[in-house]
């Protein structure tokens, strides 16, 4: 009954496994594997673990359900088992060479499981070496018996050693001497009984060796009886045959053990591709992204925008009436009459002048005794000047015409003058239109600027810059001609204009950068997935042009062949293989047997492979809009 079975889960790796194996309780160990395992994808993991076991006195074997990994765990050379069951059934089984009587012939199948043990064993004690990586195991099978169990082959204690080989059996130097000297009197007994006395029919020529599953606990079955003879029941040509089949296998097992094999791996060294610094031109002529030009699509878009507003009117159109009244005019010259002239001017003190209407004759004046009584006459007069400053108040008007006598003539207004009156009306001058041009301009720049802020203007998608924009010739929205002259006090006024701007959808230029990166990339190299970082700037505009700095990084790893690798270490030693392979990356080389120290010159004796451990994207030809 074995001392432990080990269960381990399908994500435990061969770290935790080893040690999983190291610490249980006694020498016989079994680890159970599920179906996926992570320790089952590698035949690495397997003799890795192997070799540790046998580091720390293990005796290991390994139980799965799953062919595959029963399979890939007889390659490393392990016991494996289908169940529990089966494998604690193969310990309890006792281990024997079993001999049969004089008239038993050994079957086909417990003679190849002897030759097996016994030609492993010969090899094994002939080399006096210990494999660290057994190349390749069975599943335990009970051996058939035809005879009791020997003492000499009774199964060895349970805290024996482990063996240096890949069998079950426990062998010293002894057993393994012995056992090579039973096989070699074996083969010689076979040949005497298969060859009559004098005879010259051939000898049985071994087998070729074939790469195989060597079985890994077997009974050795063998003929009682001693001397050349065959016994009455043996027939010479069944046992010669026998015997070549054997030898053939003898040595088959030999040369499979001690053919060395290497194991290489390569992990391809990750190169840093930049940061690469480049610009992404927005050009409105391109109609798709252009990773080569470094180009983007870019659209001008039209903006319309109107500018309206009233204004005073500044010009002025005026309109008066004269005032008119009466003056009385008195002569106190009592010696003649005076005549005074019609548009004679007679005026107040403050100097508002008013012209007569036509001219009178005031009489002389009459005297009785030394009292004179003045004559008087009176006229219409009217304002010199035009507007309400004529209209003055009685008896104002006392300023006589020039060059008339104070002495004798004086004039009055006995009633106010009335009628002078001054209308002003407003109308629109060039000046007016003029003003009004001049800032109805930067409005419409202001609302230009405006449009040119809004979102909503923008293509879906896109980006619009407002650096990019130039407006148009503004255009009146009447004809200022007719303006003119119109007597109003305000007048509206307005411009309209068409701008246009620059739109750019920036989705494409990570794409466009990306793949310009990806331009750079060596024939002989791809990209490690996931490994392009692009950083994209604000835009920047220069006269009118959208650009977009921006800088882009990856990695990359070398194209690797197998085969080609393979061709270059053959035959070198492990550091020489070691020294032609770094530059490729890093490399992990191992030998079986472990103490073998040069690259087998056979290419079936060495597996060369490239480790990837992150996925590869193939670089696209260019990015899609």
């Amino acid at each position: 009954m074995a001392d432990g079975v080990i269960y381990l889960d399908i994500d435990d790796e061969i770290t935790s496994a080893a040690a999983r194996v190291r610490s249980a309780a006694g020498r016989r160990v079994a680890v159970v594997l599920p179906h996926g395992s992570r320790v089952a994808t590698s035949r690495i993991n397997f003799r890795l673990l192997a070799r540790d076991a046998m580091t720390h006195e293990k005796r290991l074997s390994v139980i799965a359900a799953d062919p595959a990994t029963r399979a890939l765990a007889a390659s490393a050379g392990l016991p494996v088992f289908a169940t529990v069951t089966e494998y604690e059934g193969s310990e309890e089984a006792p281990r024997a060479v079993a001999t049969g009587g004089a008239g038993d012939a050994p079957d086909a199948g417990s003679a190849a499981a002897g030759a097996a043990v016994l030609g492993a064993a010969a090899a094994a004690a002939a080399a006096d070496a210990t494999p660290a990586a057994p190349p390749s195991g069975t599943r335990a099978r009970k051996a058939k018996a035809t005879k009791a169990t020997p003492p000499e082959a009774a199964p060895p204690p349970a805290d024996a050693a482990p063996s240096p080989t890949t069998f079950q059996q426990t062998l010293d130097d002894a057993e393994a001497a012995e056992l090579a000297a039973a096989a070699a009197a074996l083969q010689a007994e076979a040949r005497t009984q298969a060859t009559p006395v004098g005879s010259s029919a051939p000898r049985g020529e071994p087998v070729s060796p074939v790469d195989g599953p060597i079985p890994q606990t077997a009974a050795v079955t063998r003929t009682a009886g001693s001397g050349s003879s065959g016994g009455g029941a043996r027939t010479p040509l069944l046992v010669g045959g026998l015997v070549v089949g054997l030898g053939a296998l003898v040595l088959l097992v030999a040369a499979y053990l001690f053919l060395p094999s290497a194991t290489i791996v390569v992990t391809p060294k990750e190169e840093a591709v930049g940061p690469i610094p480049m610009t992404i031109v927005a050009d409105p002529a391109a109609t798709a992204p252009d990773p080569v030009q470094g180009v983007v699509p870019a659209e001008l878009i039209d903006v319309e925008v109107t500018a309206t507003d009233t204004f005073p009117a500044t010009g002025k159109r005026v309109e008066e009436t004269a005032a008119t009244g009466t003056v009385r005019f008195r002569n106190r010259d009592f010696t003649s009459s005076n005549t005074i002239p019609g548009g004679s001017i007679v005026s107040t003190p403050s100097g508002v002048r008013f012209r007569t209407a036509q001219t009178i004759t005031v009489g002389r004046a009459d005297i009785v005794g030394v009292t004179v009584f003045p004559k008087t006459a009176s006229v219409k007069v009217t304002a010199v000047d035009k507007g309400p400053s004529g209209n003055v108040e009685p008896n104002t008007i006392t300023v006589i015409p020039r060059g008339e006598d104070p002495i004798a003539l004086d004039v009055l207004n006995p009633d106010a003058t009335t009628g002078g009156t001054r209308k002003e009306f407003l109308k629109v001058t060039q000046k007016d239109i003029d003003a009004a041009l001049a800032a109805l301009q930067p409005a419409l720049e202001a609302e230009f600027a405006a449009k040119l802020a809004d979102p909503s203007i923008a293509p879906p998608g896109a980006t619009v810059f407002p650096e990019t924009g130039v407006l148009g010739p503004a255009t009146p929205t009447v004809d200022p001609a007719t303006l003119l002259d119109q007597e109003v006090e305000t007048f509206e006024l307005g411009l309209t204009a068409t701008g246009t701007a620059t739109a750019v959808n920036e989705a494409p230029v990570e794409a466009v950068a990306e793949a310009k990166l990806v331009a750079t990339i060596d024939p002989d190299h791809q990209l490690v997935d996931g490994s392009i970082q692009v950083d994209v700037s604000p835009a920047v505009v220069t006269n009118g042009i959208v650009s977009f700095p921006a800088t882009a990084s990856a990695t990359q790893v070398a194209i690797l062949d197998p085969d080609e690798l393979k061709a270059l270490v053959l035959g070198q030693t492990v550091d020489q293989a070691t020294a032609t392979l770094e530059p490729y990356g890093e490399v992990t080389i191992t030998t079986w047997p472990d103490w073998v120290s040069s690259i087998p010159t056979m290419e079936g004796r060495v597996q060369l492979t490239i480790d990837e451990p992150v996925q590869v994207v193939t670089p696209s030809p260019s990015p899609s809009s």
